[in-house]
């Protein structure tokens, strides 16, 4: 980030409407200034637009990066494990995957990801699924007010994440749970060692904050993350909130809990705008943007009209001096034409013998060819896969093996896809592995170990 350059996050709260801005002071960044206009419970789109353009009075972000977030009840946030690949092959396995993270048409929503570990084999990355409707809206106004989002996060993750540097949340290896509290929604953030294991969001309604109803949930919460970490420990719960008319109640709740509750008092929960903005200019590359493709390319193209007008006029400037040094060169290249041409006809026999050599390598090489790529195999199984059965994990070794954990709604299903993947033509042997019945559930859990047709004999 240059030093002309700071930072703009702009949060649709509850009641108002918060900017924060920061700029860089040696390695570090720092808030400038916070400023709040209040906003309707029930504000429209154009009344979102509207208190916008009264703070564009007040604030000038012409040299800022716009940053902003959607509510995390508003996003489905989903925690996948892939086999461990780059980041273009990552996008396309969750490409292929999206349509059964959400029951929404997929061109009504719009997702993103960043990975959270990795071994040498799997990845665990964070998917958020959000209405592209709700980001529409926060992007559109700020747009018409000439405040460009550059990026689209999530508030509840960029909270906990300023509290994780502030260290206002435990950095041990238990099942530690961090709930954030509004006056309608609770939003549950499971974590070890600083990483997300699992994010729920839960609406509150009539009920308020109720010591019982959020103790429910979070139990119901944790049970789900056993599946993540199904050996760690159940650690501390901390409770925290930035809605001032929810605070008294949530201490409480804390209060009831007991000693394993820890109650952030005011001034401790940061401000939503503050953790966004401090958030995107922390993240690197592979940071959650939940901001929709055509508004990216929209900043494209604003983008190449800018280059655009100033190239013209550099052109202008330059045009006469390139022309006079165009008609130079030019007469000084005529006088070397006839030998250069002549040279060429000399070397054009044998450049056509080597140009098709190359050709001729090009396809052997393509027929040595045999390895079969992450992807691909993901892609033939997922079309193998039958309808009642589900794929629960998926182990790919480069050019040997493939492991495939799934469960069926019966034995018979799981037969049926084994003998499918002994028909494929990219496996040359079909292992089945362990197979059992799930009591109380009915379902039939089993494993089958592949050997790609591009493994060397014998490979185990």
């Amino acid at each position: 980030m240059s030093k002309s350059t700071g930072w703009a996050a702009v949060f649709f709260g509850e009641t108002g409407l918060d900017v924060t801005t920061a700029r860089a002071s040696g390695a570090e960044l720092k808030i400038v200034q916070q400023v709040t206009e209040p906003l309707a419970t029930t504000a429209t789109g154009d009344q979102l637009q509207g208190t916008v353009q009264t703070l564009r009075q007040r604030l000038d972000l012409r040299d800022h990066r716009i940053v902003t977030a959607v509510s995390c009840e508003d996003v489905l946030c989903q925690t996948l494990r892939l086999p461990t690949t780059e980041a273009g092959e990552l996008q396309q396995m969750l490409d292929l995957q999206i349509d059964n993270l959400t029951p929404l048409p997929l061109e009504e929503v719009v997702y993103s990801f960043e990975p959270l570990d990795a071994t040498a084999t799997e990845t665990r990355v964070l998917v958020a699924v959000a209405r592209k409707a709700a980001v529409n809206e926060r992007v559109a106004a700020l747009e018409a007010a000439g405040w460009p989002a550059e990026v689209v996060g999530v508030d509840a993750l960029a909270v906990f994440r300023h509290l994780l540097r502030q260290k206002a949340l435990p950095a041990d290896a238990q099942l530690n749970t961090l709930v954030l509290v509004g006056s309608r929604v609770a939003n549950f953030i499971l974590y070890s060692a600083g990483t997300i294991v699992a994010i729920r969001s839960v609406m509150l309604g009539s009920q308020g904050v109720a010591a019982e109803l959020l103790r429910e949930e979070l139990e119901r919460t944790l049970v789900a993350a056993e599946v993540e970490l199904p050996t760690a420990e159940v650690g501390r719960t901390t409770l925290a909130t930035w809605n001032e008319s929810v605070r008294p109640q949530l201490a409480a709740v804390a209060a009831e809990w007991g000693a394993a509750t820890e109650f952030l008092s005011n001034g401790t929960t940061p401000n939503p705008a503050a953790s966004v903005c401090l958030e995107a200019a922390a993240a690197g590359p592979t940071q959650l943007n939940l901001l929709p493709a055509e508004w990216r390319e929209r900043r494209k193209k604003a983008g190449v009209r800018r280059l655009l007008v100033r190239g013209a006029i550099a052109l202008g400037v330059l045009y006469l001096l390139a022309l006079i040094g165009l008609l130079t060169f030019m007469a000084v290249r005529q006088a070397q034409l006839g030998s250069v041409q002549a040279e060429i006809r000399k070397l054009e026999p044998r450049f056509t013998k080597a140009r098709e050599l190359s050709r001729t390598l090009g396809a052997l090489q393509r027929q040595l060819d045999t390895k079969y790529s992450v992807l691909e195999v993901l892609r033939e199984v997922s079309q193998l896969l039958p309808e009642n059965v589900k794929m629960n994990g998926f182990s790919f070794k480069k050019d040997e093996t493939v492991v495939i954990r799934a469960q069926a709604q019966s034995a018979g299903f799981a037969t049926d896809f084994i003998s499918r993947l002994e028909h494929s033509a990219m496996f040359t042997k079909v292992t089945p592995g362990n197979m059992r019945s799930e009591p109380g559930t009915g379902l039939t859990k089993f494993d089958v170990t592949c050997t790609l047709k591009s493994a060397p004999h014998g490979a185990k």
